[in-house]
């Protein structure tokens, strides 16, 4: 699962990411609810979280975040006024956030809400909602309307934060070595 949660996770598990999610099949992984409070334990003192934010039968779609990280993301304005649209109070703790996602995720319809706290901009959010393919340029970590060489660029560190972290796990390293 380390290996799974390192090249999934690696921008929020070094911090140039709020927050990545990662979707953990039961019939490749067991005992996941045991080996994220491990991760817990070992990581949590390094402001890193492991949260399933919905789960099935047969998956568990588990979020990776700094916790003060994605604060400041959940806390800024144009993020916190799209959010109050979305059904959360104007304040709350990062907790009480997260457990009105899981709740919106149980959901019929899909959250969209779920890039805000990824650390979509805001402005993307609401043109893949509202237009899906309709004026998109450029596909990656998320689909892209407006500033693409920003995203651009972006999306280059997050895969060589990918790469550097992977490598890492596959040398043999764990997730607490690498970042406690």
């Amino acid at each position: 699962m380390e290996k799974m949660i390192a090249y999934h996770c690696a921008p929020a598990l070094a911090g140039i990411k709020p927050s990545n999610i990662v979707t953990v099949y039961k019939n490749k992984v067991s005992e996941i609810d045991e080996k994220l409070k491990k991760l817990n334990y070992d990581l949590n003192k390094k402001d890193i979280y492991f949260e399933i934010l919905c789960e099935c039968e047969k998956k568990a779609l588990v979020m990776a975040y700094r916790k003060k990280e994605l604060e400041k993301t959940l806390l800024k304005d144009d993020v916190r006024e799209f959010l109050v649209k979305m059904g959360y109070p104007y304040e709350g703790s990062v907790e009480e956030y997260i457990a009105i996602l899981k709740k919106h995720l149980k959901g019929e319809e899909f959250s969209h809400e779920i890039g805000a706290f990824l650390g979509y901009p805001v402005n993307d959010i609401y043109a893949f909602m509202h237009h899906r393919d309709e004026g998109c340029l450029l596909c990656g970590e998320w689909k892209v309307y407006e500033n693409a060489d920003v995203a651009e660029k972006l999306f280059h560190r997050f895969d060589s934060c990918r790469r550097a972290v992977s490598g890492k796990v596959e040398g043999g390293k764990t997730l607490a070595q690498m970042f406690c």
